[in-house]
C-alpha cells in the first residue's frame, strides 16, 4: 500500500475539512497543487477552501493538523414573539392593601389601550457543507396566540375593545368583566357562573360551584368545592379538598397548598408549600419548589420541580411527564372529526366534478345548478381550511407524544422510597432514598442524575 504524506479528515457535521500529516519525510516532496487535487478527488468545493498556500507546510509541520476548508453555517430564523405594552406587576404597595389578606391587584385595561404586538417570526439563511451541498436552517415559528374576547387584532397590534380585566394563556388574549364577591360564598350567594372574572374576598366552602370563563380568585381557602375558569386561578390560602374538590383552569393555577384535590391545569400548577394525596396534571410544568408532594399522582406536560418526594412512609408517590391521558382522548377526537371532515370533502369533490362535467357537455347550467356550484365551492375550501387546521393540531400532538427531549424531574431535597416516575411509556420506581437531582430520558431510559 502506497505511503500518503498527508490524510483527508472531513468534520462530522460537513462544516470544516482538515489535512493531517501522516508521513514528514514525504512532505517535502509534497506540493501545492498535489493538496488541491486531493481535495477535488473527495469533492470538496473549490470556493470553500481557505488553504494557506504560502505557509501551508510550515503549519503543517508545526501543529501536525490544518484547517483547508470551511463551510457556510445555517443561520436558525428567529421565533415571532408578543411585546407587550402593559407591566404585568401585580403587586400591591403596603399603601394599597386594605387586609392582610390583600395581595394581588388585578390588571385591568381601558377601550382602545394597544396591549401588545406581534413581532413576526425570521427566515434565517441556509448553509453550505464542504461539498456544495445547501444545509436548510429552521425557520422562526410564527406567533400562535390570538385575540380572544373584547380583544381586536389590527395588523399585528392586540387592542382592548372593551373595559375589563386583562386575561392571557397561551392560546389566547382577553378583556373580561368581573364579578366581585366581598365574603364567602354563601346559600344568600349562592353558586357562581360568569361570563367573566370572579374575584371572591373570602373562602369557598364544599358543595358549592364558581364557574368562570376568565379568572377567579380566592383570597380565603377552597374546601370540596368546584372550581372552573378559562383563564388562570389563584387561591390565596390553599385546597383542601376532602377528596371531593375539582379545581380546573385552561391557564395557570396558584395556590399555597393542596389537599386531597383533584386539580388540572392548562399551562402551569403551583403550590408554594405541599401537594397532598391529590390528582393533579399541568400541561405545562408542575412547581412545588419550596414544599413536599406526597400521595396521589402529578402529571406534567414538561417538567415538575418539587422540594422533598414522598415520605419516610413510604406513601405511594407517582410523577408522570409527558402527554396525559386527557390529551390522548383529545387527540383521538381530533382523529374522528379529521376522518368525517375527509370524507366529507371527497363527496364535496365528487359533487363539483359532476357539475363541471355537466357545464362542460351542455354549455351551461340552470339557476339552481349554478347555485348549488356556488354552494359546493365554499363548503368545499371551508372543508379544506378545517382539515388543515385539524391536521396541524393532530401534528403538534403526535411530536410532543414521542418527543421526550424537554422532559424532567429536578428535586431538590429528598425523594423517598416508593416514588414512582413515569415517562411516556417509560417507568422507573425509586427503591432507595436520592437526594438532590434530576431525573430524564436518556439513550430510552430514566436516568437520574446529581444536581
Amino acid at each position: 500500500m502506497e505511503k500518503m504524506a498527508v490524510g483527508l479528515k472531513v468534520a462530522k457535521d460537513r462544516l470544516k475539512v482538515f489535512i493531517e500529516l501522516l508521513d514528514r519525510e514525504l512532505l517535502d516532496e509534497l506540493e501545492i497543487e498535489d493538496l488541491f487535487q486531493l481535495l477535488e478527488k473527495e469533492k470538496i468545493s473549490s470556493d470553500l477552501i481557505v488553504l494557506d498556500e504560502t505557509n501551508w507546510k510550515l503549519l503543517l509541520t508545526e501543529h501536525q493538523v490544518i484547517q483547508v476548508a470551511e463551510g457556510i453555517s445555517p443561520t436558525n430564523g428567529q421565533d415571532g414573539y408578543i411585546n407587550w405594552k402593559l407591566s404585568f406587576d401585580s403587586q400591591l404597595s403596603e399603601k394599597e392593601k386594605t387586609s392582610f389578606r390583600d395581595v394581588k391587584k388585578i390588571p385591568s385595561v381601558t377601550e382602545g389601550t394597544i396591549l401588545a404586538e406581534i413581532v413576526p417570526p425570521t427566515e434565517g439563511s441556509s448553509g453550505l457543507d464542504v461539498y456544495g451541498n445547501i444545509i436548510k436552517q429552521r425557520k422562526g415559528k410564527k406567533v400562535t396566540t390570538k385575540a380572544g374576547k373584547n380583544v381586536e387584532l389590527n395588523e399585528n397590534e392586540f387592542i382592548a375593545e372593551k373595559d375589563g380585566k386583562l386575561s392571557v394563556t397561551d392560546k389566547l388574549i382577553q378583556v373580561f368583566d368581573m364579578f366581585e364577591l366581598d365574603g364567602d360564598i354563601t346559600l344568600k350567594t349562592g353558586n357562581i357562573d360568569f361570563v367573566g372574572s370572579v374575584y371572591i374576598r373570602g373562602n369557598v366552602p364544599s358543595g358549592y360551584q364558581v364557574k368562570a370563563q376568565g379568572d377567579i380568585h380566592v383570597i380565603g381557602l377552597v374546601e370540596g368545592a368546584y372550581l372552573k375558569a378559562g383563564g388562570n386561578i389563584l387561591i390565596n390560602e390553599g385546597i383542601s379538598g376532602m377528596d371531593s374538590a375539582v379545581i380546573q383552569a385552561d391557564g395557570d393555577i396558584k395556590t399555597n397548598y393542596i389537599n386531597q384535590a383533584s386539580v388540572e391545569a392548562g399551562n402551569n400548577l403551583i403550590a408554594a408549600k405541599s401537594i397532598l394525596h391529590s390528582q393533579c396534571v399541568a400541561q405545562e410544568s408542575i412547581l412545588c419548589e419550596n414544599g413536599s408532594i406526597i400521595g396521589g399522582t402529578c402529571s406534567a406536560g414538561k417538567q415538575i420541580v418539587v422540594n422533598n418526594l414522598g415520605n419516610f412512609a413510604n406513601t405511594k408517590t407517582v410523577l408522570a411527564l409527558g402527554i396525559n391521558k386527557n390529551k390522548r382522548e383529545e387527540l383521538e377526537s381530533l382523529k374522528q372529526e379529521l376522518a368525517k371532515l375527509t370524507e366529507n370533502k371527497k363527496k364535496l369533490q365528487f359533487l363539483g366534478k359532476q357539475l363541471h362535467d355537466k357545464k362542460e357537455k351542455l354549455g351551461n347550467l340552470n339557476a339552481k345548478e349554478r347555485i348549488m356550484l356556488l354552494k359546493q365551492r365554499n363548503m368545499y375550501d371551508k372543508s379544506v381550511e378545517q382539515i388543515n387546521n385539524i391536521q396541524a393540531e393532530i401534528d403538534e400532538m403526535q411530536y410532543s407524544i414521542g418527543n421526550y427531549t424537554d422532559l424532567e424531574v429536578i428535586v431538590k431535597g429528598k425523594a423517598f422510597d416508593n416514588v414512582e416516575f413515569i415517562f411516556g411509556k417509560y417507568s422507573r420506581k425509586l427503591t432507595r432514598e436520592y437526594k438532590y437531582f434530576k431525573s430524564y430520558i436518556k439513550e430510552m431510559e430514566i436516568t437520574i442524575d446529581s444536581l
